[in-house]
């Protein structure tokens, strides 16, 4: 067993759910830190409950949002002036100094990241990239031609630091950096103490209200994308009706524009989605998006069957910056070796109106 710790970095309530996983399955009997960021505002919520747990030996918090925007594109000079001052960037944004590890796990190849590897890079610490749903199969984010970063002989560096990527489904993975995948346990949902675990972090309860058909928005808004996800959303809701649907909201998303216009009424649950799943708040309802990672979290990471639909076919715009079509081919393969019974791709808007009348149906036995 290792004589130093383990760091695990989290930027999103997903990875959260992943590194506490990681945590009780994989690397129970090591010591183990957290590193929750701010990324995501609301990550610093769980702080005390996570403490309570013991799960973790020190929990930390570190500023990195506005860092991972930067030190990313531009010339190598530009890049250069941010990688000759690691060691004072990494101290301003931490809460406590971090120490020597044995490993580091992670999910996103930020500035932030990057920056740990170029700390690190001596040292005998391996990096383990951990699932961050679909990017994590189908981008490449080390390709020399993706970033200017990745040819920044000190940005790059994160790529020889990679010891494997950890996967739900690694035969799923559609990336050509040539980095190893390898499986990580789906999470069972009859493992009573793991969902008490996470229904503590979360300080979970069931929805108040919900809906037979539930539409997860994503966060296209916030990316600046023009698309046609409300035009789609508009369509389903008049399809199955205003009382029966309900939308909810990306959280990156700066405003509820489906709720604004009156495609839904407030959805009222701040709990995760994936513990609304592993609670059963979801059977004998229809989940109904465009292409989003919740939608195929009830089969990659729990191994469960749930009524979805998927409207990528009907999607006019852009989900990701450079590997759209990758996308594409992973979701087409997920649906020929994972779907199930009841998943549905409707490739026009009246197989989409069949399909809906269809589970509408379903719903009122």
């Amino acid at each position: 067993m290792p004589d130093k710790p383990i760091l695990m970095i989290v930027n999103s309530v997903y990875q959260l759910v992943t590194a506490i996983h990681i945590r009780c399955r994989l690397i129970n009997g090591q010591e183990a830190e957290l590193l929750l960021t701010d990324v995501t505002p609301q990550l610093e919520e769980y702080l005390p409950k996570l403490q309570e747990t013991g799960l973790f030996s020190r929990i930390l918090f570190a500023k990195t949002h506005d860092l991972n925007s930067r030190y990313m594109v531009g010339t190598q000079e530009e890049i250069s002036e941010g990688y000759c001052q690691v060691n004072r960037i990494l101290q301003w944004g931490l809460s406590d100094e971090l120490q020597d590890y044995s490993q580091i796990y992670f999910s996103n190849y930020d500035t932030f990241s990057r920056m740990l590897a170029c700390r690190y890079y001596y040292q005998p610490c391996s990096f383990i990239c951990y699932e961050d749903g679909f990017s994590t199969y189908v981008i490449d984010y080390l390709r020399e031609n993706r970033a200017a970063v990745n040819i920044h002989p000190d940005g790059r560096k994160i790529k020889d630091k990679i010891e494997y990527v950890l996967l739900y489904e690694p035969g799923l993975a559609m990336r050509r950096d040539n980095l190893p995948n390898r499986r990580l346990p789906k999470i069972d949902p009859k493992d009573e103490k793991f969902r008490e675990l996470l229904n503590f972090v979360f300080s979970y309860t069931a929805p108040e209200e919900t809906a037979d058909f539930i539409f997860l928005e994503q966060s296209f808004r916030a990316e600046g994308l023009k698309t046609n996800d409300l035009e789609l959303m508009r369509e389903c809701e008049e399809i199955t009706g205003s009382g029966r649907f309900l939308v909810k909201p990306h959280p990156r998303n700066p405003e509820n524009i489906p709720y604004q216009l009156g495609i839904t009424r407030q959805y009222a649950c701040k709990a995760p989605w994936e513990l609304v799943l592993l609670n059963g708040h979801v059977k004998n309802k229809t989940v109904v998006t465009v292409c989003s990672n919740g939608a195929l979290t009830s089969r990659l990471v729990f191994g469960m069957e749930t009524e979805t639909v998927m409207l990528y076919e009907l999607f006019e715009g852009k989900v990701l910056w450079q590997e759209d079509k990758v996308l594409k081919r992973y979701l087409r393969q997920f649906h020929r070796q994972f779907s199930g019974q009841e998943y549905y791709v409707p490739r026009t808007h009246y197989e989409l109106r069949h399909i809906l009348n269809y589970l509408g149906g379903r719903h009122e036995r």
